[in-house]
């Protein structure tokens, strides 16, 4: 409805409002269109003019003091129909037997990595592969003699210490310039000299 007013021009906004024998005053397009709404006699007038816009079901327009949380008064709420109750009927369909009790749960055993790989790879349909252990270079046919005369060219020691499983710092090979450099440093910074250089 208040598009169909909005469609129309002031002018005949203001032709509504005096056929329904309201003034309508010097007001924008926008005032025109809620007086007309807010009076039965300008909004008949406009189905009058206009027959094509009046909607087919149209209910009639409320009072504005009407309660809308009330009953409605066409229903008589005294009288109270008895509507037979039945029971609901028991279905003749046979419902589905109830699971056989799973035996008692096995206590669970306790499994190696490799198993649970190998179960994993088996659940996933893959195929299992076995993990390569890291040979030692003893192993793979490095001698201990080209080992050790190797740690002395690059200057690397890779003595452990077994009784107390700590690595050892390296030995370092200091010319004498450099131990006297070290030893002024730590003068002049107060540092405690250290038992190799």
């Amino acid at each position: 409805m208040d598009t169909k007013l909005k469609a129309l021009k002031v002018q005949e906004l203001k032709e509504i409002l005096s056929k329904a024998s309201i003034p309508p005053g010097n007001a924008k397009k926008q005032d025109l269109i809620n007086k007309i709404l807010a009076n039965p006699p300008a909004i008949d007038v406009f189905y009058t003019l206009h027959p094509a816009a009046k909607p087919k079901n149209s209910k009639p327009v409320p009072p504005a003091d009407d309660d809308l949380l009330a009953p409605p008064e066409e229903i008589d709420w005294t009288v109270e129909e008895s509507i037979p109750v039945e029971p609901p009927k028991k279905s003749e369909q046979l419902l589905p037997s109830p699971a056989p009790a799973a035996a008692a749960p096995s206590p669970p055993t306790v499994q190696s990595e490799e198993e649970k790989r190998k179960a994993r790879a088996a659940r996933f349909g893959m195929t299992y592969i076995e993990p390569v252990q890291q040979q030692t270079k003893e192993a793979v046919g490095e001698h201990p003699d080209k080992l050790k005369a190797r740690a002395e060219r690059f200057g690397t020691v890779a003595s452990v210490t077994k009784a107390r499983g700590k690595r050892t710092a390296p030995i370092e090979n200091i010319d004498p310039e450099e131990q006297e450099r070290r030893r002024k440093r730590a003068e002049r910074f107060g540092l405690p000299l250290s038992g190799k250089a």
